[in-house]
């Protein structure tokens, strides 16, 4: 069965739809067990989710969320659709009703609540990875520049490595950022003074009501850190991106050197979420963060990485409740060092 409890819910998402309870609902029809965990297949349930029946993908219930973040947290979430096509996104957003929808790329940048989420996740991870060939011509300055598609899921770091192969320039700077395609656009994801709004040509995305539809850029509003659409909710499917054709040497070295700084300055061998907190304007998260002597400081198995501030690392066996102390305690006492208020980069989702 599924109960959704009525106890207060802290829901921070651009793609969320807050609504009131998910009714009641009794699943049935053909199941498998792996690893303890039923997963159904084209399910029916309750006359108001008979939807759930045409979905080609996979559908599970109560998904551990600490399977499917980089930080090793989360509760479960009620009902986890691993969507195969734009099909399946369209119907979860014309059928949904009142449940919260969360969407979900790599899991990076996301502290998923101990309880979990009441509502359907999304899970875009196995799917929408696909990278068309560019096509290349001359832009408005007579340069040699293409545009490629990319899908939504698309790793970044795999994404800059095949334009490399190409020789275009233009993303090269982001190939550290965790995470997907989709994801660095919700967030405008940047580094070292690029921003994924620099390639940007286009974006198609299935909206709130289900439709499919194609976005230019002039249609976004790129802020740091921020990307804001026409209407709220929806999924990104793919975007196409404008990329200028550069000197193969210099593109690959520095990527080669992003690549070994990241290795050297990153916890990357303990799960995280990326970057915990914004970067002030003139200063660095991470700088702040170790002035106020706070490398180290943990709370049960979560602690601020001892490599980058700006990381907070799971140790063994860390719960959401105790990265969300380690980040109140950490933004408390910066403010109290500085009188600089840091504003989280990690996105807090699910009930508390």
């Amino acid at each position: 069965m599924l109960n959704d409890p009525l106890k207060t819910r802290l829901i921070r998402f651009a793609h969320l739809h807050h609504g009131q309870s998910i009714p009641m609902v009794t699943l049935t029809g053909s199941s498998r067990t792996i690893l303890g965990r039923t997963i159904y297949k084209r399910t029916l349930m309750s006359p108001s989710t008979n939807w759930l029946n045409r979905i080609k993908g996979e559908i599970r219930h109560d998904e551990p969320m600490a399977n499917h973040t980089s930080l090793r947290v989360g509760g479960p979430a009620d009902l986890f659709i691993i969507p195969k096509d734009v099909a399946d996104l369209q119907l979860i957003f014309k059928h949904h009703g009142d449940r919260p929808l969360f969407i979900l790329g790599e899991g990076t940048n996301l502290l998923m609540s101990d309880k979990g989420f009441r509502g359907i996740v999304i899970s875009i991870k196995n799917r929408f990875k696909s990278i068309e060939k560019p096509l290349f011509f001359k832009n408005a300055q007579g340069e040699e520049a293409a545009l490629v598609t990319a899908g939504a899921a698309t790793k970044m770091s795999y994404l800059v490595k095949n334009l490399a192969k190409y020789s275009l320039t233009g993303m090269e700077n982001l190939v550290g950022i965790p995470g997907s395609l989709g994801g660095a656009l919700i967030m405008n994801a940047g580094a070292d003074g690029t921003e994924i709004c620099d390639v940007i040509r286009s974006v198609t995305r299935v909206n709130a009501e289900g439709e499919l539809e194609t976005l230019s850029k002039s249609d976004l509003k790129f802020e740091y850190r921020k990307t804001t659409f026409p209407t709220k909710g929806g999924i990104i499917v793919s975007a196409e991106l404008e990329l200028k054709k550069g000197d193969h040497a210099t593109i690959q070295e520095t990527i080669d050197r992003h690549l070994v700084r990241r290795k050297n300055k990153q916890p990357l061998s303990l799960p995280n979420s990326g970057s915990v907190f914004k970067n002030p304007e003139g200063d660095t998260a991470g700088r702040l963060i170790e002035a106020a002597g706070l490398k180290g400081f943990s709370v049960g198995d979560a602690g601020v990485s001892i490599k980058h501030a700006n990381f907070i690392v799971n140790k063994g066996a860390a719960t959401a409740s105790e990265v969300l102390e380690v980040i109140e305690h950490v933004r408390a006492t910066v403010l109290e060092k500085t009188g600089i208020e840091m504003e989280t980069e990690v996105i807090i989702v699910g009930e508390r």
